[in-house]
């Protein structure tokens, strides 16, 4: 079986890379007018008007609400222990949350699974 940082640090690359880049992602092509959804159009033409400045606090505060809600979400299964994030290999099973210090931080602490794993973060900072 994987060790418990490999079984981690895979969980992370989904959260960071799938969870957060989809949101994130999607949110920054419309900030940026590179969107393709019609339904977005006004947004895109208001986000256009934006100053750089005004946009980067757009993107901070974009950051905050996404990884603030990853955060909500796995603080669940560390507060209700009826819930669990399970992983299993060759009929064996690792709670997450027994494995992790604090599940819930494990996103958005510094060199945590947003920063590591975000496609969408390095994408954006190039």
């Amino acid at each position: 079986m994987k060790s418990n940082k490999e079984i981690l640090d895979q969980f992370g690359k989904y959260v960071g890379s799938d969870a957060f880049d989809s949101s994130y992602g999607s949110i920054i092509e419309v900030l940026n007018g590179s969107g393709h959804n019609p339904m977005m159009k006004d947004k895109m033409e208001l986000f256009q008007s934006f100053s750089d400045n005004e946009k980067k606090i757009v993107k901070e505060y974009i950051f905050e609400l996404i990884s603030g809600t990853l955060f909500d979400f796995l603080r669940i299964f560390e507060e209700h222990e009826e819930f669990k994030i399970v992983y299993e290999e060759d009929g064996k099973q690792v709670n997450l949350n027994k494995i992790s210090e604090m599940l819930k931080a494990e996103p958005i602490i510094d060199n945590g699974w947003i920063q590591r794993f975000s496609n969408e973060l390095k994408n954006d900072k190039a």
